[in-house]
């Protein structure tokens, strides 16, 4: 059964790699539900809510493509310890102020912006190494499981951290979060596997290595429309979950507790979506649903902007998170397939550039539409842009519509 319908699974490196990701990610929502709780309390702002935001997203906009390189030619496990470490770091200082009672708002925004230069140089070689970990046909199944992790971690970890907010205890997100990096760490030194990079003998320069995985991603009209195709979302879809607070706080009138339910609403659509595309498409799925995928995630984020009753909300959410799912596993999936292996790591940095590094720039303004004229219109704007851009890059290149996992050979 196993084997059937989640094949990926059958990889004990890989399962392990899953356990550990997803223990990493339930201490990441954890810390991401206390803090925007905690920015609200100290500041009253919904505009240094977008801030906050963006100080975790620009090292994105900012090192992505050099990390991407870095993938490529470095052992993935390795820089990924490193960067794991720092992470522990950074949010256990955190967590010590926090507990101190000596937290101010711009400590919290300096750790935002550290902990995002780490996820910086840490997420192109992760998502190259479940390419490694996974092969070929069983890929797509991979990756929507890693998308189902995430988003199990994005049920259980809002819903903690709101029960702890409640209870008085902040503090306990951000140990937790830290305390989760270190596990991460365990897990990479133990995992059954050699030296990962996918640079053999390193002969050219960084610069040239960057050069080669940009010309690839011009060169290919599939490849730079599925790139483009992520902006949108990234540029004013993702600004729902920087104004969440504000909904739970000011809108739906819910409080910390609530806050933790509005994110795990998103979670349960979240990980309904992956499960569906992991045994339904486990080579993964094609251009058409990624359109599909886009669309079905915006109109969730129009009923959630609108809606002023919890019920309603929390279906919006939920449609808005398992298409949303959706989406990005079939775009990450088709593009490792149809990219050659000596350019993923570099491919996939773009396509983390594309979709979160352009974030900063839309919770910023997202969160000053926000402060003038309110939440709703920030986020039903923002779905409005989205759907125009998406509309104008397929009417540009249809043929993405066609783009499918059995041209992973023609990567070869």
């Amino acid at each position: 059964m196993l084997a059937k319908y989640l094949p990926s699974l059958t990889s004990v490196a890989y399962r392990r790699f899953l356990g550990g990701a997803l223990l990493s990610n339930l201490g990441t929502w954890m810390q991401a539900t206390a803090q925007g709780w905690l920015v609200l309390g100290l500041t009253n702002s919904a505009a240094l809510l977008g801030l906050t935001s963006a100080a975790a997203n620009v090292p994105i906009l900012l090192f992505s493509l050099y990390a991407g390189v870095l993938a490529d030619r470095v052992d993935q496990r390795r820089l990924l310890v490193i960067t794991q470490v720092l992470a522990a770091v950074f949010t256990a200082g955190l967590a010590l102020l926090v507990s101190l009672g000596a937290v101010q708002f711009w400590h919290v925004v300096v750790v935002a912006f550290l902990v995002g230069c780490v996820n910086a140089m840490a997420s192109p070689a992760y998502q190259a190494l479940v390419s490694t970990l996974v092969k070929g046909p069983h890929l797509g199944n991979a990756i929507a499981l890693n998308s189902a992790q995430f988003n199990v971690s994005r049920i259980f970890g809002p819903t903690l951290a709101g029960v702890g907010i409640a209870l008085g205890g902040l503090a306990l997100a951000f140990w937790a979060n830290s305390l989760s990096f270190v596990i991460v760490v365990v897990v990479l030194v133990t995992l059954p596997i050699g030296n990962v990079k996918t640079i053999g003998r390193i002969e050219a320069s960084m610069w040239s290595n960057l050069m080669d995985g940009l010309r690839f991603a011009r060169n290919n009209r599939v490849v730079l429309t599925l790139l483009g195709l992520t902006i949108g979302p990234g540029l004013f879809n993702l600004n729902y979950l920087v104004l969440m607070p504000v909904y739970a706080r000011d809108i739906l009138q819910i409080g910390a507790p609530g806050l933790g339910l509005l994110t795990a609403a998103v979670g349960v659509g979240a990980l309904t979506g992956a499960l569906t595309i992991a045994i339904l498409r486990p080579a993964g799925g094609d251009g058409r649903l990624v359109l599909a995928g886009l669309t079905s995630a915006t109109i969730g984020l129009f009923i959630f902007a609108g809606s002023t009753w919890l019920p309603l909300s929390l279906l919006g959410l939920a449609v808005l998170g398992g298409s949303q799912t959706i989406y990005y596993a079939t775009t990450n999936t088709l593009l490792q397939l149809l990219v050659p292996p000596r350019l993923r790591g570099r491919i996939m940095s773009i396509y983390i550039l594309a979709s979160t590094g352009v974030v900063p720039l839309g919770n910023i303004v997202g969160g000053l539409v926000a402060e003038h004229y309110g939440a709703p219109l920030a986020l039903v704007g923002g779905g409005c842009l989205t759907l125009l851009l998406a509309a104008a890059l397929v009417f540009k290149v249809p043929a993405v519509l066609a783009a499918h996992p059995s041209q992973a050979r023609l990567a070869a």
